[in-house]
């Protein structure tokens, strides 16, 4: 990429930001991050972290202020938790060029009954909604809406505790597809599979992780892409985006688009943030970076307890998202996460529960 617009530092704000200060590091570009988990490994890369109690603009407004003043910032890439919050994404783009889709576009794709209107009308298949009633009977789940990783997703409304709406339930494979989205076209960067845990009673969608290049059938490719480049168009998306849906014997189901960079990037080389830049600048000269083939896994830690993390803990390489010494992690809340590769899915498997295993282990004892 041209140094003449090559960022050198970019804002990275997310729920979570570790793993967009991490893409940041990998391309050689410094970055200053504001997010609500300040984890040890975030403090570690970035500049300077700006911790914020959510992503409202009123609770963010300040430390946002205080990177523009204190930093030379480029630019802005943001990660999840707006979904809720995309007035915050219109403060931003006033203030600096976002790197990646719009408030605009972003608010666009949350607006859910606008979204069914649109799968309907361009002919995509997705789960029965239901806006209207208060409780649907067996075979439906209550989602909120604005959300993000699972979170508020539940069999009944009242322990969702928000508003929202109904959807039929899918008995099958919880899948994404990764994609960039360029001016006239997407390029499909990897299929993922995806699977929820239930940290606390109620709350079983919740993210658990995701696992990078998934087998599927030719058919089923040519299907999802074709949906995600009609999708694109429609919102007239940019950058690294995600496409959820389920994956059963009639085909697939589209749950929702995720107009942002999601977990999955991480499992596709240190270079997948290029990728996300060159579809911003759309330039020729823009060298996109490589794309990892290799199969990989990431997935979420929950406390099945109270912990207090103490300051002896030796965090192996492969645990990201360390929380900091003397950390309460409440019963239900993620602790950390584990990263693991292999030459097939199996093998990531395997690595995921020996990993497991180890930071169970090291958790409690330390060592």
């Amino acid at each position: 990429m041209p140094r003449s617009i090559f960022p050198k530092c970019l804002l990275a704000i997310a729920k979570s930001a570790r793993m967009l200060t991490r893409m940041c590091t990998d391309i050689g570009c410094d970055v200053v991050a504001i997010d609500c988990y300040t984890d040890a490994d975030t403090l570690d890369m970035a500049r300077q972290v700006y911790q914020t109690t959510s992503l409202a603009w009123n609770h963010v407004s300040e430390a946002v202020h205080a990177a523009l003043r204190e930093h030379a910032i480029d630019g802005v890439i943001y990660g999840s938790g707006f979904e809720a919050h995309p007035e915050t994404l219109r403060h931003l783009q006033g203030r600096k060029r976002v790197f990646g889709n719009s408030a605009e576009v972003f608010q666009n794709t949350q607006n859910k009954l606008y979204f069914f209107e649109m799968l309907d009308k361009l002919g995509i298949s997705y789960p029965a909604v239901d806006f209207a009633a208060k409780s649907p009977g067996d075979g439906w789940i209550f989602k909120p809406w604005h959300s993000h990783g699972g979170i508020g997703i539940s069999r009944n409304q009242a322990s969702a505790g928000v508003d929202g709406y109904w959807q039929r339930f899918i008995d099958g494979e919880a899948m994404s597809v990764l994609f960039a989205a360029h001016a006239q076209h997407i390029e499909v960067i990897g299929f993922n599979r995806q699977w929820c845990v239930e940290p606390s009673p109620g709350h079983g969608f919740v993210f658990g992780g995701i696992s990078s290049q998934a087998e599927l059938p030719a058919t089923t490719r040519h299907q999802v892409t074709e949906a995600a480049n009609k999708l694109a168009a429609a919102y007239r998306l940019r950058g690294l985006n995600t496409l959820d849906f389920m994956l059963d014997a009639k085909g697939i189901h589209l749950l929702e688009i995720n107009p942002r960079i999601s977990a999955s990037a991480q499992l596709y080389g240190k270079e997948l943030l290029l990728r996300h830049l060159a579809t911003i600048f759309e330039s020729a000269d823009i060298c996109a970076g490589k794309i990892s083939t290799e199969p990989r896994a990431y997935q979420t830690i929950y406390a099945t307890k109270a912990q207090k993390i103490e300051s002896h803990v030796i965090w192996p390489d492969w645990a990201v998202d360390r929380p900091v010494a003397g950390s309460i992690v409440g019963v239900g809340q993620p602790i950390c996460s584990i990263i693991a590769g292999g030459k097939n899915s199996r093998q990531v498997a395997e690595q995921l529960g020996q990993r497991q295993a180890i930071l169970q282990t090291l958790l409690e004892s330390g060592y």
